[in-house]
């Protein structure tokens, strides 16, 4: 039986009375550590032992897992080097809660039970008994339990078009935006309204409930297109513009049932306009809606990573967009999704097709389709010689050609707050995070302070240079606020901010109305303005360099994905760089998405880099350098008698070398899957934590 926890499968004895049924792929309650916890039976078989303790109830009347759904948790656990049941929980979707009644078994004596338990004569809920006391009674044989899922509540739909009070019809829209809320406060809050006003929609009609599954969000309005046939079946297909890669994926997808995966929601949406047939699945559904469609998957399915476990199985699988980061999961088994939805087609034996605009490097030698590209229009300001700051005047230029025309631009920058640090201009002091390697960043709101991005140490920015006395404390490295700040200086465009921490509403410019939107990377996850003509980079080279091997081919996939902001056009991309000679610059000038990609790729075989072989990043930290440094040093002296030349890289201080007050050291191992699980197996696995496909090698690993 395996939990939804990092550890791997435990053997119990079936529930009491419920011997022999059939077991595999069901649901089951059993009492771990004191505790009621609910897993999935992964398997059967073996001796029974007297150490073993009985499952206490069976939750589901058939099999909720499939066996190739447990295969393929099996060897996506070996290929992730991860317990069994820290995929389960990776990939399954939330339970429901537990509905769990006790009493003692009729004829037991209350009289020798603890105090408090006497009232368990008859069934009482078992929330607001100690569980302790109540496993005691479990193992002793006194207590009968009755275990089932609670069933999903109603959620808030609306009745009716409109309400005749503006304040009122304010809400009912809100909900007919979201499609439903799961209850009065959530709609409340959504709305920025008092409870008492969603109560009184409810009490005059205007809002009733639905069950979840019949409460589905309206379809966003998209454009009707025809599907693109292809001769045959590729493995992977590329470039074009937005509409003919949805074009193909409709001819890929013929009749019955299709998996599609997604790396983030937005993108998943934005495909789901074209296809009001298709049924989406993710992290964004409530609990219950998850649920319920995960016991009867079919037809057409667009979901995001979790859509890899759903019992069913597809006569096909595409991956969009599969070099995307936002497959990585950050915390869990810290697995990166497309290599395990390959496992999950072959193990099914359905066909799989990556579908992209910009092929990842791992995915280049397979048999592909290429659409043609428009080439990209681009302008290379070269920061060695224009003069200007933070925009230079080529580029400032042309963004008042905008605003006379009317137009819309973008701006993007890699850093977000006013500035990347404070820089004293005589003596070079710039203000440190204590608990990280890091410069405080400065956000100039307010008083100003001084943050950390990583931890989160604020301070106020100092007056006069503590080092040298010096007033002269200039930021250096320009943020998104300074670049806006600059902005609405020189232009009379309305000028918005965009960025994880604080959107502006853009709705004037989905409107149609001109201004200069300033932002992060969060700008390619938003609206699409309809009359974008420039996209501008500051710094371009501040997404370049990064420590990572895979940097520049992350910086050429966001280069190839700004072309497409505007639908149907491209715009103008202007880049401010420091290395406009740089191989991503040439080839985006020449127009080729994957000329690039095949440099890339040679270098990094020549280097014994992945996808030439597999790396592993094992993290050690300590809040003291020597420790940390010793433990790092202790693992690769277990490695060393079994580990080949070139195996092990390092250890070495990660790139931020003190983190949250943690100093930071990594090894490399490289290797197949195979000679990876057999070094693995020499180390004390509590002793460093794992990435098995490492996607940065800057901030700490978060739980």
């Amino acid at each position: 039986m395996a939990l939804p926890l990092p550890l791997p499968p435990m053997s119990y004895l079936p529930p009491l009375g419920q011997e022999g049924e059939e077991a595999l792929g069901r649901r089951v309650a059993v009492p771990f550590r004191g505790e009621v916890q609910v897993g999935v039976v992964v398997g059967e078989g073996g001796r029974p032992s007297l150490n073993l303790r009985h499952a206490i109830a069976y939750l589901d009347p058939a099999p909720y897992l499939r066996p190739e759904e447990i295969l393929f948790l099996e060897e996506a656990a070996r290929y992730l080097f991860a317990p069994l049941g820290q995929v389960l929980a990776d990939f399954l979707p939330p339970f429901p809660p537990l509905r769990h009644r006790v009493r003692l078994y009729p004829g037991a004596d209350p009289k020798v039970l603890p105090p408090g338990l006497g009232a368990l004569v008859d069934w009482r809920e078992a929330r607001g008994f100690d569980p302790k006391l109540l496993d005691l009674l479990r193992e002793a044989g006194m207590l009968e339990e009755e275990l089932a899922f609670r069933e999903a509540r109603g959620v808030l739909v609306p009745l009716k078009p409109a309400h005749p009070d503006p304040q009122l019809d304010r809400v009912l829209q809100v909900l007919r935006e979201l499609g439903f809320a799961e209850s009065q406060a959530a709609l409340a809050r959504a709305a920025g309204v008092g409870v008492g006003r969603v109560r009184r929609l409810v009490q005059e009609g205007y809002i009733g409930t639905a069950s979840p599954e019949e409460a589905a969000p309206p379809p966003a309005d998209g454009v009707d297109v025809a599907p693109l046939h292809l001769p045959e079946r590729p493995e992977r297909v590329n470039g074009g513009r937005f509409l003919e890669r949805v074009r193909v994926l409709k001819g890929l997808l013929g009749e019955g049932d299709h998996l599609v995966l997604f790396p983030e929601v937005s993108l998943l949406e934005r495909f789901l306009a074209h296809f009001p047939g298709a049924t989406p699945y993710h992290g964004g559904l409530s609990g219950p809606v998850r649920e319920r469609f995960f016991r009867r998957p079919r037809g057409l399915v667009f979901a995001t990573y979790g859509g890899l476990l759903l019992p069913f199985t597809p006569r096909s699988l595409v991956v969009v967009e599969e070099g995307s980061e936002s497959y990585k999961l950050p915390s869990g088994s810290r697995a990166f999704v497309p290599p395990l939805a390959e496992l999950r087609a072959r193990l099914l034996g359905v066909p799989l097709t990556y579908l992209s605009l910009v092929p990842a490097v791992e995915v280049l030698e397979r048999k592909g389709f290429a659409l043609p590209v428009p080439k990209p229009r681009l302008l290379l300001l070269d920061l060695r010689r224009e003069r200007g700051f933070p925009v230079t005047g080529r580029a400032l230029a042309l963004l008042r050609q905008v605003e006379e025309r009317g137009r819309q631009a973008v701006v993007l920058s890699a850093r977000k707050g006013y500035s990347a640090l404070l820089l004293c201009q005589d003596c070079g002091f710039r203000p440190m995070c204590p608990d990280c390697a890091l410069p405080l960043r400065y956000h100039r709101e307010g008083k100003g302070a001084l943050v950390c991005h990583q931890c989160g140490h604020r301070e106020d920015p100092p007056l006069l240079c503590p080092r040298c006395g010096s007033p002269l404390l200039a930021p250096k490295g320009p943020g998104v606020d300074w670049i806006r700040e600059a902005l609405a200086e020189r232009l009379s465009l309305p000028v918005y901010r965009y960025a994880g921490d604080g959107k502006d509403d853009l709705t004037p410019l989905l409107e149609g109305r001109p201004g200069v939107v300033v932002g992060t990377t969060a700008l390619l996850r938003g609206p699409r303005l309809p009359d974008l003509a420039l996209v501008l980079l500051p710094l371009a080279d501040g997404f370049l360099l990064e420590s990572d091997f895979r940097a520049a081919e992350r910086y050429h996939r966001l280069l190839w994905a700004l072309t497409e902001l505007r639908p149907g056009r491209r715009p103008l991309l202007v880049l401010q760089t420091f290395t406009p000679e740089h191989p991503v610059h040439r080839a985006l000038e020449a127009g080729e998405v994957e000329a690039y990609l095949w440099q890339e790729k040679a270098l990094r075989e020549a280097l014994n880099y992945p996808p030439r072989v597999r790396m592993v990043k094992l993290e050690v930290r300590h809040r003291k350098e020597e420790r940390a440094r010793e433990k790092a040093f202790a693992l690769l002296e277990a490695l060393r008698a079994e580990a080949e030349e070139g195996e092990v890289l390092g250890p070495a201080p990660a790139p931020v070398p003190r983190v949250k007050g943690h100093y930071v050291f990594h090894l490399l191992l490289r290797g197949s899957t195979e000679r990876l699980a057999r070094l693995l197996g020499l180390l004390d696995r509590r002793q460093f934590r794992l990435d098995p496909d490492p996607f940065h090698f800057v901030g700490l690993l978060e739980d």
